[in-house]
């Protein structure tokens, strides 16, 4: 009779410690404090991030200066680039998002701790590489080449206030895809 009261105990204390680790995972695993990519998944879910009821995935991030710049996909073909700040303790608040088709190459800006940046995706394309030429006071600068097989987002210093910016992205095939945009302030 003691052996089946232990056991019994036995197994009540195991499925409240199975209860307990489960609820605090599933707690860890659904809070929206930006501590990982799920949590700011979650945060763009919830802000919209300019489109309404629409679930984002986020297909890439880059650190930034202590903030995260993701990329990210909604269910209904729009992509966003999103700045996430820091707010302490290794977690992130939505800062902003610039939204647009996910058919379109992203150029723009973030000031980021008084400090201009450059933000560049191309969220619907398999790219090998792009190039980017600024053009500051009429005089065209060199290229810049970057590696884009990842979807990698870029994310550049502004080179001047004021600047013109051309990108184009190439494909494996050596396709043009390209973009021209007036920037600065």
């Amino acid at each position: 009779m003691k052996r089946k009261n232990i056991l019994l105990i036995a197994v009540v204390l195991a499925l409240i410690i199975v209860c307990i680790f489960g609820s605090m995972s599933y707690y860890n695993h659904s809070k929206t404090d930006g501590s990982t990519l799920e949590s700011r998944e979650k945060i763009l879910d919830k802000s919209g991030a300019g489109f309404k009821n629409q679930k984002w995935t986020i297909a890439t991030e880059q650190e930034l200066d202590g903030y995260i710049i993701s990329g990210a996909y909604s269910t209904d073909g729009k992509a966003t680039i999103a700045i996430f700040e820091p707010v302490g303790n290794g977690k992130y608040g939505f800062m902003a998002s610039e939204n647009r088709s996910s058919d379109n190459i992203f150029i723009t800006n973030a000031i980021l701790d008084g400090i201009p940046y450059d933000l560049i995706w191309f969220p619907n394309a398999q790219t090998e590489y792009a190039e980017i030429v600024y053009t500051i006071d009429g005089q065209s600068q060199d290229a810049v080449r970057y590696d884009t097989a990842d979807l990698k987002l870029i994310c550049r210093n502004a080179p001047a206030k004021e600047y013109t910016i051309h990108v184009t992205y190439y494909d494996s095939e050596g396709n043009e895809h390209s973009n021209f945009e007036p920037s600065g302030t």
